[in-house]
């Protein structure tokens, strides 16, 4: 089978987060929790996800003979769309903007930061808009006896000048293991340390010397345990340290 399936997603949970201060802080990585300024939506449904719409004018020039030779865009837009299943103060501020406790006005969109989550095991990836998007109900708003209440919001995601829509946080996705030093010479009775670097997509590392699981080839020439190698007899062996799938080699050499 070609391909890496760890690169293939099943989001499994999700969450919408809402705030109608424009200067919120973003939290600074996907682990970090959102802060006071951000609301939670609340129940979602996963069936309908977080569909995406793009609209792009585009205009094709023909030459003589009709040779397309160039084709102009303008006027993208972007919509994001969830569909909330609670009756909170958020889904009501956002179906009916403008609306106090004790009147219902005529809707007229606030410009709110609006960020999407979604999660599968350890991994999380979140999508919070750059600048601002303006949120409003998308289609019927009703209640019935036997569905349960729910109002599918469309947000129309706005681009700050340099055209950025979303700030993008993953939780990082490691990348690969590194074995130091990569050879080693161990006198036979005696005890070297070894180390092992696990290195992310965000360009972060981290010591996984503790965590890795570590083989010998050879037990009778070296063995080893969390990252230390102890010499047995006179000859070689290779120590692999093994990671989240992850491996790196050291060749040792006994003396």
């Amino acid at each position: 089978m070609a391909g890496d399936p760890t690169k293939a997603n099943l989001w499994t949970d999700a969450d919408v987060y809402v705030s109608f201060n424009l200067n919120a802080t973003l939290p600074a990585n996907a682990d970090e929790p959102f802060g006071p300024d951000w609301e939670l939506v609340g129940l979602l449904d996963g069936d309908d996800g977080f569909p995406e719409s793009r609209d792009e004018d585009t205009d094709d020039k023909f030459a003589w003979g009709g040779i397309l030779v160039r084709t102009s865009r303008q006027h993208f837009k972007l919509t994001k769309s969830f569909t909330a299943l609670e009756d909170n103060d958020v889904t009501r501020q956002l179906v009916w903007p403008g609306s106090t406790a004790t009147k219902i006005k005529v809707p007229r969109p606030a410009r709110v930061k609006v960020a999407f989550e979604t999660r599968e095991g350890i991994k999380k990836r979140r999508l919070a808009t750059s600048l601002y998007a303006e949120c409003a109900l998308d289609g019927d708003h009703g209640e019935n006896e036997t569905d349960l209440e729910s109002a599918t919001i469309a947000c129309t995601i706005f681009p700050t000048s340099d055209g950025d829509l979303f700030d993008l946080q993953e939780t990082p996705v490691l990348q690969s293991i590194s074995v130091t030093p990569a050879t080693l010479a161990v006198t036979a009775g005696n005890i070297e340390a070894l180390a092992a670097t696990a290195t992310y997509s965000d360009s972060s590392t981290a010591d996984v010397t503790a965590e890795a699981t570590w083989t010998s080839s050879d037990a009778t020439k070296a063995t080893v345990s969390a990252g230390f190698v102890t010499g047995i007899a006179a000859g070689t062996a290779t120590v692999t340290a093994t990671y989240q799938g992850q491996t790196d080699t050291c060749a040792v050499t006994v003396s």
